[in-house]
């Protein structure tokens, strides 16, 4: 990185040249550089501080305790299938189903020295819905939108299981989830929080299911090869 020092110098040579170059008087410009260059140091140590203090924190996250790992119980079935347990630390267990709005929104306010937290979401990241038009029309990229579901429950020490919640048994307080290519099993709970979100709708109106729609990465990436198509 360069100096403050060295960044005033060059703000103050620039001035200098354009006084020169011009043969007018070189005071306003020297404030100009001086404007600049103050500029030039500002941005330069809060964009310092930001990459040591975000640095620091990811830091922090990789040298903490990790999640207890998850495991199929043997010998242990409910319903006839198995359980998924953990090793037990004497907190209770809170299962998030989801990772969108509702479910990011309780991960990122949970106190972690309170719960176990597991989340369950066949979508490893959470979407920014706001700048989902930009990605689809090339303003942003689309990885630009995303935050992984994985760094979220990092600062909590929790637990993500890539699966789809199938079923609830609110009385055994068991979830039933499925995972591509490995079957189903049962997941037992302390609290649970649904936040699944909802499906889109017509409403009955003939037409709209022919029509595009921008909840989703892959809509706005369709959205976008479909005009990249026609030009």
């Amino acid at each position: 990185m360069f100096r403050a020092s060295t960044m005033l110098r060059v703000a103050r040579l620039g001035a200098r040249q354009m006084s020169t170059a011009t043969g007018r008087p070189d005071g306003s410009y020297r404030r100009f550089g001086r404007t600049i260059g103050t500029w030039m140091v500002g941005t330069a140590v809060l964009a310092s501080a930001g990459y040591y203090v975000g640095k620091d924190e990811i830091d922090a996250f990789d040298h903490e305790e990790p999640a207890s790992e998850l495991h199929l119980s043997p010998g242990k079935q409910f319903k006839g299938l198995p359980i998924i347990e953990a090793e037990s630390t004497g907190r209770e267990r809170l299962v998030v189903l989801g990772s969108g709005w509702g479910a990011v929104a309780v991960l990122k306010t949970l106190d972690r020295d309170k719960y176990d937290v597991i989340v369950v979401s066949p979508d490893n990241y959470f979407i920014f819905t706001p700048l989902l038009p930009s990605a689809t029309v090339g303003t942003v990229e689309f990885r630009s939108v995303l935050e992984g579901i994985r760094r979220i429950t990092k600062r909590i020490r929790g637990a993500y299981v890539e699966a789809s919640a199938v079923d609830v048994d609110f009385e055994a307080k068991c979830v039933l989830i499925e995972k591509p290519g490995e079957g189903r099993a049962w997941l037992p709970y302390d609290r649970l929080v649904v936040g699944v979100g909802a499906q889109s709708i017509t409403r009955g109106t003939s037409g709209l299911e022919f029509c595009h729609k921008l909840k989703t990465i892959l809509d706005a990436r369709s959205i976008r090869q479909h005009i990249m198509a026609n030009f």
